[in-house]
């Protein structure tokens, strides 16, 4: 939350007052707020977003034109988001080609994301460390596939994630 906050900052000045500005990160909270806040001192408009798409890779060498085909994308709107911004951003949503949107405040998205995502990487990671995943060859199928494929991700951003959504 801190570097998206910084990165906003050091270019909020610059920003035309018919600016829409999201964010695309993993926690709301934090970065709803700050985004908010210098929306306000600045007179551009922010509006929180949070692609439901990803990869278990990290770069643009991994990129996929199809990344966000029927992904959901979570719109945290913030309390005067007009209905002719909302509109605006549905429309680059859906023209991305996300196959859906979901409408949360930022306490929900994070109380929500912490349950389906963070949870998840929690008990992936755990179950990996064990003894018996380093012996699972000749054991497992899909299912051995399907609940350690996150165990893998970055392990930079995803400390960044828990230790920025406390909920």
């Amino acid at each position: 939350a801190k570097v998206q906050a910084a990165g906003l900052r050091a270019h909020a000045a610059v920003l035309s007052k018919t600016a829409i500005v999201m964010d695309c990160g993993g926690v709301k909270g934090a970065v709803c707020a700050a985004g908010e806040a210098l929306a306000s001192e600045y007179g551009f408009t922010f509006i929180g977003a949070h692609p439901m798409a990803g990869l278990a890779r990290v770069g643009w060498e991994y990129s996929r034109s199809d990344l966000f085909q029927k992904a959901s994308m979570i719109l945290v709107p913030h309390r005067d988001t007009t209905d002719a911004v909302f509109t605006a951003v549905r429309g680059v949503v859906e023209d991305a080609g996300f196959g859906g949107v979901a409408i949360a405040t930022a306490d929900e998205h994070d109380y929500m994301i912490a349950y389906t995502s963070q949870l998840a990487h929690v008990l992936s990671s755990a179950y990996v460390k064990t003894p018996a995943a380093q012996r699972h060859k000749g054991f497992s199928a899909g299912s051995f596939h399907d609940m350690t494929r996150v165990a893998w991700l970055n392990e930079d951003m995803w400390t960044e994630l828990f230790l920025d959504n406390q909920i």
